[in-house]
């Protein structure tokens, strides 16, 4: 019999097991018979790089990370664990004739091998020496294992490669497909440890059907009666079998699993409240719409005909991953959670090796019709679908969000795990979307273009991160390489900001920060080409990004030293204005610190700016306010009265002198509240009291109420310039504005006769 290891551990054991390898800390107790022997203990504990958890009495518990090899080998072994493989190795010493692997999970149907490997830092790792470890010795594990559980049923043994922090480089996944070796990376154990909550045993199925895709297991295979039929040209089935079964072979593709797949993730709560209805006794109408993905046709055995349809009995594959759902996952994964489902049935719509692009329109038509759809998610599935477009404007199109997908996968990446998709909650850390990161790589022409025009139709333009090839898919590398290094060069220069993420005082990773960061690239990269007279398709990505490097450490530079106010008048930017006034206050800072630096935007905008109009601008601001400040008042007492100050309770809204409180509260209440009205809050009190300020606030306009005093918030927005330098400068247009304003306000409000100047 062949060698077959010791330490398999199944039932309490394996749960023992279990408790100890999901930690991340190495633990054990410390005793001791006195107190001081105790403390010179621990001491010498802590000298060899434990902490105290915990102390006691007599002894007290002391623990350690573990290291990054062995963590990862319990991160899989617990993964397995939990996805309900019932028997695994005790611990690291599992061998098959002497050559020892990290990780051996069986349930009943399949045994994982697991070989493990991690890189201390982010980045390529090569893991030719593990395939060739398993291509070497795959005959004598299989050969084990079938020795001692026998074949009936004979077990699945897939041998896997999990990977922590490593970039899988081309050529080892191609190497890996071939030996027919799964690859799970760091991304795979949290997205199934995710689904594990989500779903529960069912989650196992999913692993299965990603990893043994298209292989047989003994006992899937199921027969049900159907009905056959035409619809479009496209064959279809209908059928109705229960959800456990249908679970053993359907498949749903998620987007945080795989970047080339559609599916949304499914949501913990519906799931719960489709299992309260299923409980309570509630049945579903709507049919499960599924895609068998098989080689081999569909066995469909005709018992009778009709008009146009055909009744039969329909054997479904026994193959793992071979249904792919394309709606309906919800209603069919609520019934993990059921307690009543055992004897349910739902229905289901079948379609037989449908195209990917047609599956994915009729997965968009059935949700926009049906379901609301983020606009991210169906930017992901048109693009997905264009992407095998024989129209090269679709598929070029398809390119943007593929390069935004690698900025938020890559291992090395900065923004890694911080753009948002449909399965994960935004807080301020993933804050960034795959719709603004994507078109601010459009927006910018950085892949190049791709036209109609005659007389050259399908015209394809490289662009400043193209490749050199025009290979679409070296381009999508090649972009997202510069991009992940040039975001590289923020994030560890000013690493403060950029944790911050949309919080507080944060600006640069951000959706507005990075799109400004981009435009700002586009300058620096045509500066870098016209100065250096190189171009950039000619430069790989590190020698791009290496030329342009020292031209923002004046930007790096000035954020490590920013204060709030000035962190704030960036954020306060929005929208593409925004991000246009930001990218050209970069630049200035960059002209300032190497005068050399310049462009046709940069100098447009040096001109363009009126730094003395702006000081003038203060002034006639600060007297509008005093204008407003008085004639408001003086306008609400006329007609509510003083006494009681009524004029303040009555004329002023709510939501203001609830804001005056808090200020005059903050200000220890030194000043009347009144006197903590802001600019701003005038157009507000004048709409509140139109019948009243009409004649004058609308300043000769005749135009809607809420229209006509529009000017006091723009006004109130130049003073956020005017007040604070560290915000820049006005332009000339926006001081003649101002200047505009002052003079109607002194011939509508004050009532003299406006003057040709101000």
């Amino acid at each position: 019999m062949a060698e077959f290891p010791n330490g398999i551990v199944n039932g309490e054991a394996a749960k023992a097991v279990f408790v100890r390898r999901s930690k991340e800390h190495d633990e054990k107790t410390v005793t001791a018979a006195k107190k001081e022997a105790l403390v010179i203990k621990v001491k010498g504990e802590e000298a060899d790089g434990w902490e105290v958890a915990k102390w006691n009495k007599t002894s007290v518990r002391v623990r350690k990370r573990k290291p990054d090899d062995r963590q990862l080998e319990d991160d899989v072994w617990s993964l397995l664990y939990r996805l309900g493989f019932n028997e695994l190795n005790e611990d690291r010493l599992l061998t098959f004739k002497g050559r020892q692997f990290d990780v051996f999970a069986k349930d009943e149907d399949t045994v994982f091998v697991v070989e493990c490997t991690h890189a201390e830092e982010e980045g390529s790792k090569p893991v030719k020496g593990l395939i060739d470890k398993i291509n070497a010795n795959a005959q004598d594990v299989i050969h084990a294992i079938h020795s001692h559980y026998g074949k009936t049923p004979k077990l699945k043994i897939k041998f896997a490669i999990a990977t922590r922090n490593v970039d899988w480089r081309k050529a080892d996944k191609e190497r890996a497909a071939k030996s027919n070796i799964a690859v799970i990376t760091e991304q795979d154990l949290a997205y199934y440890g995710r689904l594990i909550d989500y779903v529960k045993g069912a989650a196992r199925f999913q692993f299965l059907a990603r990893y043994l895709e298209g292989e047989g297991v003994d006992g899937l295979r199921l027969e049900v009666p159907a009905t056959r039929g035409k619809m479009g040209g496209t064959t279809f089935y209908n059928f109705l079998i229960s959800p456990y079964d249908l679970m053993k072979i359907a498949y749903i593709s998620h987007k945080s699993a795989d970047l080339d797949t559609y599916q949304r993730m499914v949501k913990p709560a519906r799931l719960k409240s489709i299992a309260a209805y299923i409980d309570e006794g509630g049945q579903f109408p709507t049919n499960i719409v599924i895609n068998f993905k098989v080689k081999s046709p569909l066995q469909f055995e005709k018992h009778e005909s009709f008009e146009n349809s055909t009744f039969g009995t329909l054997k479904l594959p026994g193959l793992y991953g071979s249904a792919w759902v394309i709606d309906g996952q919800h209603r069919l994964y609520g019934f993990s959670f059921a307690e009543k489902g055992k004897n349910h049935v739902v229905p289901v719509l079948a379609y037989e090796n449908m195209d990917a692009a047609d599956e994915m329109e009729l997965f968009i038509d059935i949700n926009s019709k049906q379901v609301k759809v983020s606009r991210g998610l169906l930017n992901e599935l048109y693009s997905n679908l264009n992407y095998g477009s024989e129209d090269p404007v679709k598929q070029f199109e398809a390119l943007y969000p593929r390069v935004a997908l690698r900025l938020g996968a890559m291992a090395k990446s900065p923004i890694r795990n911080r753009v948002l998709t449909v399965d994960k909650d935004k807080d301020h850390f993933r804050c960034l979307t795959l719709t603004s990161l994507a078109d601010g790589i459009k927006e910018n022409r950085f892949l190049g273009t791709v036209t109609h025009a005659p007389p050259n139709p399908h015209v394809y333009q490289l662009g400043q991160l193209s490749a050199l090839s025009g290979d679409y898919e070296e381009t999508a590398e090649k972009a997202a390489d510069v991009l992940v290094a040039y975001f590289a060069l923020f994030a560890k220069g000013v690493p403060a900001n950029w944790d911050l993420g949309d919080a507080k005082g944060g600006f640069l990773c951000t959706n507005n920060g990075l799109r400004a960061l981009m435009r700002l690239l586009k300058e620096l990269i045509a500066y870098v080409e016209d100065s250096q007279q190189v171009k950039a398709i000619h430069l790989d990505a590190d020698d791009l990004v290496e030329r342009v490097a020292p031209l923002v450490q004046p930007i790096i530079n000035f954020f490590r030293t920013a204060d709030a106010t000035q962190v704030k008048a960036f954020r306060d930017r929005q929208a593409l204005d925004g991000v246009k006034k930001n990218y050209l206050s970069m630049m200035g800072i960059i002209h300032d610190a190497i005068p050399q630096f310049t462009s046709k935007d940069l100098t447009e905008y040096l001109k363009d700016r009126d730094e003395k109009g702006t000081q003038e601008a203060d002034l006639i601001i600060k007297d509008i306010n005093k204008i407003l400040y008085n004639d408001v008042i003086a306008r609400l007492k006329q007609k509510f009265g003083t006494e009681n100050d009524a004029w303040w309770w009555q004329g002023v809204p709510q939501p203001i002198r609830k804001e005056c409180f808090e200020r005059a509260n903050n200000d220890n209440g030194e000043k009347p509240l009144w006197q903590y009205l802001s600019l701003a809050t005038y157009q507000s009190i004048a709409v509140h009291n139109w019948d009243i300020f009409q004649d004058s606030y609308a300043l000769g306009e005749k135009v809607k109420k809420g229209d006509a005093v529009r000017w006091i918030a723009k006004l109130s927005k130049a003073r956020q310039t005017t007040a604070h330098p560290e915000k820049g400068v006005l332009s000339k247009d926006e001081v003649a504005w101002v200047r505009s304003i002052y003079i109607k306000v002194k011939a509508h409000i004050v009532g003299e006769k406006a003057l040709e100047s101000a």
